[in-house]
């Protein structure tokens, strides 16, 4: 583990190969912080949109630029992860954004499927079954996160 509280990543592919290639197409990163994984976004992330839309060096360009513009503008990952998305629409669809201590307990649609999934590998609370996750159990969680992910799950 890098930091007591790291970063994730989730993003899937969202172009027409994707019913073909399944799961393998979904890539879980971890960063040190959001700097980490902002950077990853401006440079990585444009270069894979850029690989699967077969973009022109022109538009990796303005693709670089309109997100930096988006990532300078959002108040929130939400907000920025809307955005992103709707800009890479077909070709790849961001699930995840944030914080470990936030997919440990924040009321989201991948959040909250991952957490369901970790308890019914950890005998969790039948009445509770998408509860938060202890801090002491977060090494367990991001280990279960990537098994998650690869079933495909959500």
């Amino acid at each position: 583990m890098m930091t007591d509280d790291p970063w994730a990543l989730c993003h899937l592919d969202d172009s027409f190969e994707a019913p073909v290639l399944g799961t393998k197409g979904t890539q879980l990163l971890w960063f040190d912080d959001r700097e980490a994984v902002i950077d990853y976004l401006q440079e990585d992330y444009v270069d894979l949109l850029a690989d699967v839309g077969e973009l022109e060096e022109d538009q990796i360009e303005a693709a670089r630029e309109r997100f930096a513009l988006l990532i300078e503008q959002s108040f929130d990952e939400r907000g920025l992860v809307d955005a992103l998305n709707d800009l890479s629409s077909g070709l790849r669809r961001i699930a995840w954004f944030g914080p470990l201590s936030e997919l440990a307990e924040v009321q989201d649609e991948f959040a909250t499927a991952l957490r369901r999934y970790f308890w019914s590998q950890y005998d969790g609370d039948e009445d509770d079954p998408d509860a938060w996750i202890p801090e002491e159990m977060w090494p367990q969680l991001v280990e279960i996160a990537e098994e998650f992910v690869a079933e495909g799950e959500f």
